[in-house]
């Protein structure tokens, strides 16, 4: 009887996608709240998300009191994800 593989690389692809995602989303939400690198968990955060906002950051900068480099940053990682899915063989 034939198994279909388990697509483990796709699952990776999407965890990971997602967990940066999440991460940017409470970093940002954090930022609007004024909770800075005080914050131990902010500060984890601000590591694994920086090396996607801060080059955002410095092509875009801030427009009036919106920084728009999460939105820009969120919507580059999820493209990856459909670049990166879809360039996988199947069962992949």
């Amino acid at each position: 009887m034939y198994t279909p593989p388990v697509p483990v690389v796709s699952y990776l692809v999407n965890a990971v996608i997602y967990t940066l995602v999440i991460a940017m989303l409470i970093r940002a939400l954090a930022s609007w709240v004024h909770l800075d690198e005080r914050y131990a968990f902010i500060r984890f955060l601000a590591r694994l998300t920086d090396p996607f906002i801060v080059p955002m950051r410095r092509i875009i900068g801030q427009v009036w009191i919106l920084d728009l480099s999460y939105f820009v940053a969120w919507f580059l990682l999820l493209t990856l994800q459909i670049l990166l899915l879809q360039s996988l063989p199947s069962g992949w």
